[in-house]
């Protein structure tokens, strides 16, 4: 029965005509994402332009006729327009490292939901082992995300303190998630998920020997990272809402299963997107 029922799901979901439809479904809402993100790029290089403008003094004499000088103040406004365009394509990296940490907690969260409620051969194990298993899961994922952005698409533009900031992030994302389900679906099987991922969260933040500065660093960085996370809500449940609405996603495998499909669709599209390079006519 279960062998028929994985046979079932593999036919689904790995049929060319229904795997098409939802890769491009999902290749435009990363079109749209990405098109909310290049205009917030835009209007922050056209703020710095602006500025560079109004309140970019310098000598203008000295500029036209000292070789030096005029070198150096064009060096300033090379500096301060890098940086802008540095912003924007930070931004872009943060949605993409955002979207492979919350894949890689989901699938080994789909892993541990699948073990705990469809194979009763290991239930003797693993009531006894659980909560140590889930540790090790979620230590696992770690590593997955990390394989994801060096292999899959590389980041080069985000440092270890953003990356760190966006797995917080992720973090928070998922604990919405569990949430949905909780009581959107009226499920109490998420309940110990949500409590760890909490207090996960809440280790971040406050440790046994953290500083004001640590916290308030710590908040600020979240916070930067807000923005980028309601993008990805927009774009999952989009996924999500589609993916039910024609029957690709199936409520019989679990809607947290379905979520990290969805997911999983979403890093082909950001992959795809990458190797076709558009990107660099916006940036």
């Amino acid at each position: 029965m279960t062998s028929d029922l994985g046979r079932y799901y593999v036919q689904h979901y790995f049929n060319l005509a229904n795997f098409g439809k939802y890769l491009i479904v999902a290749i435009i809402g990363l079109a749209a994402v990405m098109a909310v993100m290049l205009t917030i790029a835009w209007q922050q290089r056209q703020a710095t332009e602006r500025s560079i403008r109004e309140h970019f003094s310098y000598d203008r004499e000295a500029y036209a006729h000292d070789v030096r000088y005029r070198e150096s103040v064009n060096s300033r406004i090379y500096s301060r327009r890098r940086a802008a365009a540095h912003r924007g394509i930070s931004i872009i990296e943060s949605f993409y490292e955002l979207v492979f940490s919350s894949t890689s907690i989901l699938l080994f969260l789909s892993l541990y939901n699948i073990v705990d409620w469809h194979m009763p051969q290991v239930w003797a194990v693993w009531d006894k082992y659980k909560d140590l298993i889930l540790v090790i899961f979620l230590m696992f994922s770690v590593l997955f995300a990390n394989i994801l952005d060096r292999f899959l698409v590389q980041l080069p533009h985000l440092s270890d303190e953003d990356k760190g900031a966006l797995r917080l992030v992720s973090n928070l994302y998922i604990i919405l998630i569990l949430l949905y389900i909780k009581f959107i679906y009226e499920d109490a099987n998420y309940d110990s998920m949500i409590i760890y991922f909490i207090s996960l969260s809440l280790g971040r933040f406050i440790y046994f020997d953290f500083s004001w500065q640590d916290f308030t660093k710590t908040v600020s960085g979240v916070l930067s990272k807000l923005p980028v996370m309601l993008l990805l809500l927009a774009y999952s449940a989009f996924m999500c809402w589609y993916g039910f609405r024609v029957d690709f996603l199936l409520t019989s495998n679990g809607v947290l299963v379905s979520t990290l499909i969805a997911h999983l669709f979403m890093d082909l599209s950001i992959f795809i997107l990458e190797k076709m390079q558009l990107l660099k006519l916006f940036l």
